[in-house]
C-alpha cells in the first residue's frame, strides 16, 4: 500500500516536544470508531521505565513515537482548528493521565505545606498545579453559536471512555469501572502514581524537596520528550497513512482495525454508527486478542479457507465490508453485517468453552443432555479447536439435532485421527472448511438441512488412509499410558466412551454403533483406576504386571458416582468395589477370577477391538 503524491501533499509531519503538542496542537478528539483504551500493566510499566531512564540519563531529546491526526474545523468555536486522533491515542491518553497525576500530587503537597505553616510554598504549589492544569489538561472553549465559555479537556476520548477519563483529569469520583477499558484507565492512573511519582518523591523527604522533584518530572516530560506529529488535512489520506503504518508495524489487532473501518464507513449516519459501535463494544468487551481468535475462525467458516494473520483484515474487509455507503440502505447493510458478526461472536464464545450454544427455548426435546455434553469433550477435553469454524457455521445454519450429530461425529474422528494417530490438521481442515462454506450457502438459499453424509465420506477416507485399525490399535497401546500425564484426558475419553457403547458391544456390535444416553458423566471428575495396583505391596508384586501397570490393559476408571477410593488395594480386595461400580466397563472386572498376565492381554485385545468398532465415523 502506498500514499499517492496528491495525498502525501496534505500530510505534514512535525517533531514536537510533548509540552508543545499538548498545549498548542490541542484540542484532540478520538473518534467514536476508535478502539477503547487498551494499555495494560505491562505496557504502563514500559512507559514508566522510559520516563525513569530519561530522568536518570538527563536526556533532552527522548523520542516517544508518532501520532497521526486529521486536522478538522469546528466553526462553533472561536479557535476553529482541532485534531482528530487516528493513531497514537493510547500514548497520548497516558501522557494526559501522567499530567493529571502531577496536578493532583501538587494539590496534595499544597495542603501539606499549608498544614506545616509554610503559606508561601503552598501558594507556589497552588500556582504550579493551576498552570499545569490550564496549560496542558484543559482549555477555555468559546462557543460562538451558544454564546458561552466552558473549560474543556484538551483530549476527548471515544464516547465510551470519555466520562471515565474526565473524572481522572478532574479528580472527581465515578462509580466502579463497568468496562474493561475504564479499569485499564484507572489502573494506569494509579500505577503512574505508585510506581513513578511515589518513587521519585520518596517517603522521608520534605514538601519542598518533593515539589522540586515534581517540577523536574513535569519539565522533563514536557520539554525533553518528543513526538512526531503527522497531520493530514484530508480525511482519506489520514486513514490511508494509518493503514500503511499498521501494515508495517501491525500495532492494532484485526478486530480494532475492522471496528475502525466499519464505523468510519458509517460517518454521516449517526444512528447506524451508534448501533454498530455498541455491537463492536460487545465483541471487544473482553479484549482484542479474544475478538481476533473469533475472527480467525469466523473467516474460514464463511469462505471455506483460512488466511494468514497478515491478510486477515483485508480478507474480512473484502468479504463483509467492501462497501462505501452513499445512501441509507447501503449504510444499513454495514450495520446489519456488524450486528450479525456480534451475534456469531456470542455463539462462538459459548462453543469454544464447550457450552451448548442453543438457548432453552430453542432446544429440541429429541436431543439429550448426553449429546449436549459431547461438545465440551470435543473442544475442551480433546482440545479440537480445529473444528470451531465448522461448529460455528453449523450453529448458525442447522437445527439442534443436526448440530448434536455433528459434534459426536467430530468427537470420535478427532480422538482417533488427531489425538491418537497424529493425523495432519491440514487434511481435516479442508473438509471442515468446505463443509462450513456449503452450510452457509445452503442456509442463504433456504436449504438448511444436512445429514453430514458428504462430511462422513471425507473423514472416513482420512481414517482409512492415516488412522486404519492396525495403526489405531498400536497407537492406543503406545500413547494411552498413565505415566504420560498429558494423555490422561484421552484415557478418560477412551474408557467413558466405551462405557457409553457397552450395551451395543455386549449385544454383538451389529450395525451402526449405538450409544446409551441414560447418564451424563462429568469426564473431569472420572478417576483413572489401576487394576493391578500402582504401588503393590511386596507380597503382591507380579513382575509381568509391574512392567505393564501404567499401560492401557491395566487401566479402567471410577465413575464420579462411585465415590470410592481403592488406593493400592490388591485385585481381590477391589473385586467387591468393582461389582458396585456405576461403570459397566469397571463392573465387568468383578467377574474375573484373578488378575494376571493372561487376563491383562485378553482384556487389552478386547479393548482395542471395541475401540475400532466404536471410534468410527
Amino acid at each position: 500500500m502506498s500514499v499517492s503524491p496528491r495525498s502525501a501533499a496534505s500530510v505534514k509531519p512535525s517533531s514536537l516536544p510533548v509540552g508543545e503538542l499538548l498545549e498548542k496542537r490541542s484540542p484532540f478528539r478520538v473518534p467514536r470508531y476508535q478502539r477503547p483504551y487498551a494499555w495494560d500493566t505491562e505496557r504502563i510499566d514500559e512507559f514508566i521505565d522510559d520516563i525513569l531512564n530519561l530522568l536518570d540519563a538527563g536526556e533532552s531529546d527522548h523520542f516517544f513515537g508518532s501520532m497521526v491526526a486529521i486536522q478538522i474545523t469546528d466553526h462553533s468555536q472561536a479557535s476553529t482548528l482541532a485534531h482528530e486522533v487516528v493513531d497514537g491515542q493510547q500514548r497520548l491518553t497516558t501522557f494526559y493521565l501522567l499530567i493529571a497525576r502531577i496536578v493532583k500530587t501538587a494539590r496534595t503537597l499544597q495542603h501539606e505545606a499549608r498544614d506545616a505553616g509554610d503559606e508561601r510554598l503552598a501558594i507556589r504549589l497552588e500556582i504550579f498545579a493551576e498552570e499545569t492544569s490550564n496549560k496542558y489538561l484543559f482549555y477555555e472553549r468559546y462557543d460562538v453559536e451558544e454564546g458561552r465559555k466552558t473549560l474543556e479537556p484538551r483530549l476527548r476520548l471515544s464516547k465510551e471512555d470519555d466520562p471515565k477519563f474526565r473524572t481522572l483529569l478532574s479528580d472527581t469520583p465515578l462509580n466502579s469501572p463497568s468496562r474493561a477499558s475504564h479499569k485499564l484507565l484507572q489502573d494506569a492512573y494509579d500505577q503512574i502514581y505508585d510506581k513513578l511519582i511515589c518513587k521519585l518523591l520518596g517517603k522521608d523527604t520534605g514538601v519542598l524537596e518533593k515539589f522540586k522533584e515534581l517540577q523536574r518530572l513535569r519539565e522533563s516530560i514536557l520539554w525533553d520528550t518528543f513526538i512526531i506529529h503527522i497531520v493530514s488535512e484530508e480525511r482519506q489520506s489520514g486513514y490511508r497513512l494509518f493503514s500503511v503504518l499498521n501494515d508495517r508495524g501491525k500495532r492494532l489487532a484485526v478486530a480494532d482495525l475492522l471496528r475502525s473501518h466499519t464505523l468510519e464507513q458509517l460517518d454521516g449516519y449517526p444512528k447506524l454508527q451508534e448501533d454498530a459501535s455498541r455491537r463492536w463494544d460487545e465483541i471487544l468487551a473482553e479484549g482484542s486478542p479474544i475478538a481476533d481468535e473469533f475472527l480467525v475462525d469466523y473467516l474460514p467458516s464463511m469462505t471455506g479457507g483460512r488466511q494468514s494473520p497478515e491478510r486477515l483484515f483485508g480478507a474480512l474487509k473484502r468479504e463483509l465490508f467492501n462497501l462505501s455507503p452513499t445512501n441509507q440502505a447501503e449504510a444499513a447493510l454495514v450495520a446489519t453485517r456488524t450486528q450479525a458478526l456480534a451475534d456469531e461472536f456470542q455463539k462462538f464464545q459459548l462453543i469454544e468453552k464447550g457450552q451448548w450454544p442453543y438457548l432453552a427455548l430453542e432446544r429440541d426435546p429429541n436431543v439429550s443432555d448426553w449429546q449436549r455434553a459431547r461438545l465440551k469433550r470435543l473442544v475442551v477435553t480433546l482440545k479440537h479447536k480445529l473444528s470451531l469454524p465448522l461448529l460455528l457455521a453449523a450453529r448458525m445454519c442447522v437445527g439442534e439435532r443436526e448440530f448434536a450429530e455433528l459434534v459426536h461425529l467430530l468427537e470420535k474422528f478427532a480422538f482417533r485421527y488427531k489425538n491418537i494417530c497424529d493425523g495432519h490438521a491440514t487434511a481435516a481442515s479442508k473438509h471442515y472448511y468446505s463443509m462450513a462454506k456449503k452450510l452457509r450457502q445452503a442456509a442463504a438459499s433456504s436449504d438448511s438441512t444436512s445429514n453430514w453424509a458428504e462430511l462422513r465420506t471425507g473423514l472416513r477416507q482420512l481414517i482409512n488412509e492415516r488412522a486404519p485399525d492396525d495403526k489405531f490399535k498400536a497407537q492406543l497401546v503406545e500413547k494411552l499410558r498413565y505415566d504420560h500425564s498429558s494423555q490422561r484426558g484421552n484415557i478418560r475419553e477412551f474408557f467413558t466412551t466405551l462405557d457409553d457403547y457397552w450395551s451395543w458391544l455386549q449385544m454383538g456390535a451389529q450395525g451402526s454403533p449405538k450409544y446409551s444416553s441414560g447418564s451424563v458423566i462429568d469426564i473431569e471428575q472420572a478417576t483413572i483406576e489401576h487394576i493391578y495396583p500402582q504401588h503393590a505391596s511386596p507380597g503382591d508384586k507380579n513382575p509381568h504386571l509391574e512392567e505393564r501397570k501404567h499401560r492401557l490393559g491395566n487401566l479402567s476408571y471410577w465413575d464420579p458416582r462411585d465415590n470410592v477410593t481403592a488406593g493400592n488395594k490388591s485385585f481381590s480386595e477391589k473385586q467387591g468395589l468393582f461389582k458396585l461400580s456405576k461403570s459397566s466397563c469397571t463392573q465387568a472386572l468383578a467377574s474375573l477370577p484373578v488378575w494376571d498376565l493372561g487376563q491383562y492381554e485378553s482384556r487389552l485385545e478386547t479393548l482395542l477391538q471395541d475401540a475400532c468398532k466404536v471410534f468410527v465415523v
